[in-house]
């Protein structure tokens, strides 16, 4: 069994962040760490929100594991609240005495816009991270925000997967390994909050069970599909994914 640590948000109201990746991770044989980087009251889409800073249970954790010899053979970061938990991280992650895989979502915004109440702070927090990242999964929006420069991270040894893209007019995930290749996928017409966190959980478990890249992305893919159209069939226009109920469709 394979240790992932969770680096996201936990959000109180709502299947999304780290609600909705621990479960996908579990079933598919991994022990996950869900490490809180904040709590939040409800998903950035309802208007108002609450927020609780956890910054000191993530240093005391971090440390915590670290002297109880655990190791992760992954650590995923994803939301990060602001500039003390970027160098908290990055500092916890440079000083390992193992190398880990490090996937890096930037999770700050879609449809060309930052999420309602971040701004440009998150994204020079993300901007960050991009040079300790192995894998880097944003958005099409996210990949503009961050400026990534393909060529030359491509060149030092970084994947990139660029989701939510568009190929020859056509759905598809964009992976970039010295050469660009586009993995399509069959779109369908339902919007649900919390599809790139599945993806980012489907994905992992996928290259932890040692996929490589392209074809845990395909996999991931069909499994996304076939999980929205199980979930809008079961509850028509529904807004999130009620995971637990459709773990036994990843890799049917």
């Amino acid at each position: 069994m394979k240790n992932v640590l969770i680096l996201n948000d936990f959000v109180s109201k709502g299947k999304i962040a780290g609600r909705l990746m621990a479960p996908v991770l579990s079933y598919m044989d991994c022990e996950v760490f869900l490490l809180p980087t904040a709590m939040i009251a409800n998903n950035f889409s309802l208007g108002g929100n609450a927020f609780f800073n956890i910054d000191p249970f993530i240093k005391e954790s971090l440390a915590n594991w670290e002297n109880l010899g655990i190791k992760f053979d992954l650590i995923f970061i994803g939301y990060i609240e602001n500039a003390s938990q970027k160098e908290m991280i990055k500092d916890f992650i440079k000083n390992l005495d193992y190398k880990p895989t490090i996937v890096f979502d930037p999770i700050m915004g879609d449809d060309g816009a930052l999420y309602p109440g971040l701004d440009e702070t998150k994204v020079a927090n993300y901007k960050g991270f991009v040079d300790i990242a192995d894998i880097i999964i944003p958005n099409e929006t996210e990949a503009k925000f961050l400026d990534l420069d393909i060529n030359k991270l491509t060149k030092n040894g970084k994947k990139i997967i660029i989701t939510s893209a568009n190929k020859n007019g056509k759905p598809a995930v964009l992976y970039y390994d010295g050469e660009e290749n586009a993995i399509f996928y069959d779109k369908k017409d339902i919007k649900v909050g919390g599809s790139g966190d599945l993806f980012d959980g489907l994905f992992i478990g996928y290259l932890l069970k040692d996929f490589d890249i392209p074809k845990a992305i395909e996999k991931t893919c069909q499994d996304i599909i076939k999980i929205m159209v199980a979930n809008e069939k079961k509850n028509p226009g529904a807004i999130e994914i009620n995971i637990e109920k459709y773990l036994t469709l990843i890799g049917a």
